[in-house]
This record gives structure tokens, sequence and C-alpha cells, in this order.
């Protein structure tokens, strides 16, 4: 006679009738869905993962490239800090020597970035 150890131990091949009552068939149909739940479920997981990886190689790849544009168009949507130091300096020199005629206004007040960069950081950020 067979124990439930025994139901439990042996590998179920074939898919057992529904019995009519709970613990009808000792525990036969149960084993066989217990298996079969743990089969799709093992294989739901490791598609899972898999489409996991490619989205995060994905991602990160997308970031970086990501990055690099924007590392480059950053700098062009603000002024130049050296072209305020030479108009600075220009100052200064003007005050020894009168014969130098300057703008009054520095570059950064006059900035404006160029129009092209806006489409590529609206893109990109």
């Amino acid at each position: 006679m067979n124990t439930t150890a025994d139901i439990f131990k042996e590998q179920i091949t074939e898919r057992p009738e529904i019995p009519a009552r709970f613990g009808e068939d000792g525990g036969r149909f149960y084993v066989y869905y217990d298996q079969l739940a743990d089969e799709l479920d093992e294989d739901l997981t490791k598609r899972l993962k898999s489409q996991l990886d490619s989205l995060l190689i994905f991602a990160g790849l997308f970031a970086g490239v990501n990055s690099a544009f924007l590392a480059f168009t950053l700098p062009m949507m603000s002024v130049d800090p050296a072209d305020d130091t030479n108009a600075l300096l220009l100052q200064l020199v003007k005050g020894v020597n009168a014969t130098i005629n300057f703008e009054a206004d520095l570059p950064s007040a006059t900035f404006s970035p160029p129009s092209a960069i806006y489409p590529v950081n609206i893109l990109f950020a």
C-alpha cells in the first residue's frame, strides 16, 4: 500500500483525474498540481530575469549616450566665464589707458544660447 510519503517521492508523468472529494486519491492530484505550478513558476522567473537583464542593459546604454549628448551641449547653454573676465580686465586697462574703447555691458548680460541647442537639450534631458 502506498503511503503519502511514497506519493510525494514518485514522479508523476501523466495528469491524474480530479478527485470528486478532497483527499480521495491520497493527494495524487495535488502533488501533480504542485509540481506543475513549480515548473511553470520557474519558467516564468527565468523568462522575466532574462527580459529584465536586457532591459537594464538598454537603460544603461541609453543613460550613457544621453549623458554624452548633454555633456557636449550644456556648455553651449551658458556664457563662457572667460569672456566676462576679459571684459573686466579690459575695464581695468581702460582705467589706466583712456585711449581704449570698450563696451559697458559684460558679455554675460547679452548672452543668448543658439536656438539649435534647445531641441537637442529637450530631447536628451
